[in-house]
């Protein structure tokens, strides 16, 4: 069992060192109005995979393991997995392009869909799959993984990408963020 304490460390440890570097390159493409790179999304994607490998390693290990009836682990576990991926799935079809869902078109705000009820739906779906996987997998370790999830992104979306993103819509940003909430929400109405 120390080999996967070893695999898991390192992973976290590369996951952490690539973070460092790819959000500090976020940062200045953002200050340049600029679009994500093939090069800077590569890293942000070797990032997050370090980070969801360990996840789901320490899931299925079982690693700090929590003592949560099995049968409802599995069960919520796979609920909340679903509910994610099709969140996540439809946050990505509204985008209808695969160079708009990664920052690489930046031409339109999208506000219809499920963009209407979320301004962060990719995210939202992302982490209700990490949290599924922990569930499911009654994973202390994968519970700590998609909190620190959940904080970078919090902290990735209200740091960098809502400056970024009024910058470049201005006033039909503002009105957007207004009437949608930045998690999930019912739309309100501008006023």
């Amino acid at each position: 069992m120390i080999w996967i304490y070893v695999g898991l460390g390192i992973s976290i440890g590369i996951s952490v060192v690539l973070g460092l570097y790819v959000f500090s390159e976020i940062k200045k493409t953002y200050d340049k109005k600029g679009t994500f790179t093939n090069r800077l999304l590569s890293l942000w994607y070797a990032m997050w995979a370090f980070h969801h490998v360990s996840l789901a390693l320490a899931s299925f290990y079982g690693v700090w393991l929590i003592a949560i009836d099995k049968t409802f682990a599995l069960a919520g576990g796979l609920i909340l997995f679903g509910i994610g991926v099709i969140l996540l799935s439809m946050g990505m079809i509204e985008f209808r392009s695969l160079r708009r869902s990664t920052g690489q078109d930046i031409s339109k705000l999208i506000t219809t869909g499920v963009y209407r009820w979320s301004r962060n739906p990719q995210f939202v779906g992302w982490f209700l799959i990490l949290l599924g996987i922990s569930l499911a997998g009654r994973s202390g370790l994968a519970f700590v993984l998609t909190g620190v999830f959940a904080v970078v992104i919090y902290l990735y979306t209200v740091l960098l990408a809502e400056p970024y993103l009024g910058s470049l819509y201005g006033e039909e940003y503002r009105l957007y963020k207004l009437r949608t909430a930045r998690w999930i929400g019912i739309p309100r109405k501008n006023k």
